[in-house]
């Protein structure tokens, strides 16, 4: 079964199994007609059907992948390594310090009704005027939709995951011995087996999720592992605000020079793609907010096949979406288009995770990523449920 190598640290999520459960954020999302109307509108308008969407052409695969530099020993983890927010990010980000920084899209498709639980009660009577007031001009601040804040409360804090993964990798180390050290590439591919650790543990921890059978969220998990883990750096350099460096997740700070110098043709095209696209979000001045929606997004996808509860799933993306929308319209009025912005940006999400997969590949091919970690794993499962 093409699941089996996670289902041991995933089977701790729910003792009785049982499918579905009630779902107390039904409503939430009691808002009047007219912004209904509005958000479908603006939905159809922009066409967010984005599986059409040619994503850009990954480059081909390489040969040559040598890669043999090295990384300093791991520094001791303080408050000031941690990546801050950019401070391009404001608009009305008035709760930004009430919860840590993410770790960690997908796209819009066409959805059939949702059932009773997940959909958006109407009130008759009431203009749309009333439910997006102009808050350029107003001093109060809009108030947010309630499962975008649930989505943010799920998120790690960044400095455990941080210790945790320095910690490891220090042991790791100390055991391996000081003549023994690891290339830079083996050292990155540590680095991500370790944050794909934090990324199962929130899946495990998160609302919705629990709801699921096993099976089900192996299927999930599966199909978006490296979306996430890719989601994760890139937001990162988001936050991290330098286009002349990358900030790991261990908090240390690399030049980027000095990887494109050491690294080969494909890892080089990858290195700068993140950055092109990390560029792009900045620009977008998305926040810790919006990415919380896009990983739910992400791990919600009702197209992967053979899911048990597939009408669940497409219920948590609906109420997903509609959430992310309904922030980015109150949040940023004058950015009417963000939400469109913010979905383009996943087609090329999935095309990097997709050459990083291939190039994962070919280094475990020639002996360069040890079998036995979540990673590799991780990238066998995917490749067989294809």
């Amino acid at each position: 079964m093409c699941f089996s190598p996670l289902v041991s640290y995933v089977t701790a999520v729910r003792a009785d199994r049982m499918r579905g459960g009630r779902n107390k954020f039904g409503p939430m999302y009691k808002r009047d007609r007219a912004l209904k109307q509005q958000k479908k509108a603006l939905i159809r308008s922009n066409g967010f059907k984005l599986e059409s969407a040619a994503p850009p052409p990954a480059s081909p695969l390489q040969t040559d992948y040598s890669f043999t530099g090295t990384l300093h020993n791991l520094p001791t983890i303080s408050k000031s390594l941690l990546p801050s927010t950019p401070s391009s990010i404001t608009p009305t980000d008035y709760e930004a310090n009430l919860y840590g920084p993410p770790s960690l899209g997908m796209a819009m498709q066409s959805h059939v009704p949702l059932t009773a639980q997940y959909q958006y009660t109407a009130f008759s009577g009431r203009a749309i005027k009333a439910e997006c007031p102009d808050y350029t001009t107003s001093p109060q601040p809009p108030s947010l939709p309630p499962l975008v804040l649930e989505l943010l409360r799920c998120d790690p804090d960044e400095l455990v995951v941080q210790n945790k993964i320095v910690t490891h990798l220090q042991q790791e180390q100390s055991g391996r011995g000081r003549l023994d050290k690891p290339s830079t590439f083996s050292l990155m591919c540590r680095m991500a087996d370790q944050t794909l650790f934090s990324i199962v543990e929130w899946a495990r921890s998160c609302i919705f999720f629990k709801e699921l059978r096993v099976g089900d969220q192996m299927k999930l998990l599966h199909n978006c592992w490296s979306e996430l883990l890719v989601l994760d750096h890139i937001f990162r350099q988001v936050q991290h605000g330098k286009e002349d460096s990358i900030l790991l997740v261990t908090g240390q700070e690399v030049e980027l020079s000095s990887i494109l110098s050491e690294a080969e043709a494909t890892l080089s095209s990858l290195v700068q793609r993140g950055q092109e696209l990390a560029a792009r979000l900045r620009a977008l001045q998305v926040d810790r907010r919006e990415i919380a929606c896009l990983k739910f997004l992400l791990l919600f996808n009702p197209n992967v096949k053979l899911l048990e509860n597939q009408a669940f799933v497409e219920g948590v993306q609906e109420q997903v979406n509609g959430a992310l929308l309904e922030y980015t319209l109150s949040t940023y009025p004058q950015f009417q288009e963000k939400f469109s912005q913010l979905v383009v940006r996943l087609p090329e999400l999935r095309s990097l995770s997709t050459q990083a997969e291939d190039y994962l590949c070919y280094m475990h091919l020639s002996g360069e990523v040890p079998c036995n970690n979540l990673l590799i794993e991780m990238l066998h499962a995917k490749r067989a449920c294809v």
